[in-house]
């Protein structure tokens, strides 16, 4: 169970087993979501399918938007984690650390259940399943763009966060508009993400510092 979905918990986890109680009860959120949307979904529906009591998911959890907040917690510490191995490559250039993360996203959609609708959280915790001061967009833009000065000697501009912002906008559009009709993902609309964002911190990147 991830760190950052400990502080969304009504009761800390004790035990192995409570932690592998909490991990039932988001995994089977997660393929619920699903099914049956997450408008629809309920905490009794939850303990249903989990084999579980209604009171026992209220153990762990105050109400249905404190499943969501963990479920998207959960799914952005699994992206940004991905996106972290992905940049300890040593000889990965910065264009194709910018597709692996598009491809690491898009992997998310094709294999995590529920992430289609859980995204970076924005959809359904209007948007700050990671923050009480900013939206998950920018806490992920403020991290990846940490990554990418560290590993690839950015000059840490003051305006770098904002256009780092722009680039996650660009993609989570377009990876979105991808997995809409297609389970596997419009080759075409992902393309065009990395196409799209490449070229724009390319020119970012070239413009000379004020």
């Amino acid at each position: 169970m991830a760190e950052a979905t400990v502080v969304l918990l009504r009761r800390l986890p004790r035990q192995d087993r409570s932690a592998q109680r909490i991990d039932l009860i988001l995994d089977t959120a997660a393929a619920l979501i699903d099914e049956v949307g997450f408008g629809n979904l309920t905490p009794t529906l939850i303990a249903r399918r989990a084999g579980m009591s209604g009171p026992a998911i209220y153990r762990y959890f105050d109400d249905i938007d404190s499943i969501w907040r963990s479920l998207a917690t959960r799914s952005l510490g699994k992206f940004l984690d991905r996106s972290e191995a992905l940049l300890d490559d040593g000889a990965l250039e910065w264009k194709d650390a910018i597709r692996g993360t598009i491809a690491v996203y898009g992997e998310l959609y094709r294999h995590e259940p529920g992430f289609r609708w859980i995204r970076l959280g924005d959809p359904i915790v209007a948007g700050n399943a990671l923050s009480d001061h900013e939206s998950n967009k920018t806490t992920v833009a403020r991290r990846l763009r940490d990554l990418f000065i560290l590993r690839y000697d950015v000059v840490p501009r003051v305006d770098l966060l904002k256009h780092v912002e722009t680039v996650i906008e660009i993609c989570d559009s377009l990876v979105a508009r991808a997995f809409e009709t297609d389970p596997d993902g419009d080759e075409f609309f992902l393309g065009e993400a990395e196409r799209i964002t490449i070229g724009y911190m390319a020119e970012y990147l070239a413009h000379p510092l004020s």
